[in-house]
């Protein structure tokens, strides 16, 4: 898979505070951080600011996976992904139980997700058709964020207008049975229930879930 060089990168990620980093309760995005300032979607982008983002296709260090809303994944480049590995990893089992390479279109870009057809075997109107149906797919993921984000983010927002990320996973902690549950209420294919160790920490998660 393509990536950018880290060199490219005037932070390396193990320098990262991550005590830094804050949760907007408005937009759904990760804002703050160190050592260089993460702004959210509510945030004005001024040109001095973004200088510091030079070399980097994303303006950002982290942010909050689009299923679960609960871990974070690193961004930066084009070929970051959009979920974190345990999501990633349940959307994959699953997938392959069901003969595909994935459930989810979970890379940030196309190519990533396996699901963009060959120019060289197709015709113009089958790629057109391809790159539509996967944005579509994506679009699909980000509604569902910002759904699943505000049903978490309830409680917390008579508090304050943002929270620390670790105040965020206290409340919301990441977990397998929250990426089996997040993946199950999704619905794009059901978890097979011979998948017993997912189902097992889906059930040990409801056991436990406010």
């Amino acid at each position: 898979m393509p990536r950018a060089p880290e060199s490219e990168f005037t932070v390396p990620f193990e320098e990262l505070d991550l005590a830094a980093f804050a949760v907007c309760l408005t937009c759904g995005h990760l804002r703050d951080g160190a050592p260089r300032e993460q702004r959210c979607r509510c945030q004005p982008r001024t040109p001095e600011w973004e200088q510091q983002w030079q070399g980097q296709d994303i303006p950002g260090d982290l942010d909050l996976c689009v299923l679960c809303v609960r871990d974070t994944v690193t961004t930066r480049t084009r070929w970051s992904w959009l979920a974190c590995e345990t999501c990633r990893h349940v959307s994959q089992v699953v997938g392959e139980r069901y003969g595909h390479r994935a459930a989810l279109p979970l890379g940030r870009h196309s190519l990533m997700n396996g699901d963009v057809v060959q120019p060289q075997t197709a015709t113009t109107t089958e790629v057109a058709a391809s790159l539509v149906a996967s944005a579509r797919r994506c679009d699909e993921l980000r509604e569902w964020q910002q759904v699943e984000f505000t049903r978490l983010a309830e409680p917390l927002r008579v508090i304050a207008s943002s929270v620390p990320l670790a105040e965020w996973q206290r409340q919301s902690p990441p977990s397998l049975g929250a990426s089996v549950d997040a993946f199950d209420r999704y619905g794009v294919m059901p978890v097979p229930n011979d998948l017993s160790s997912l189902r097992q920490a889906q059930t040990e998660f409801l056991s436990t879930a406010c």
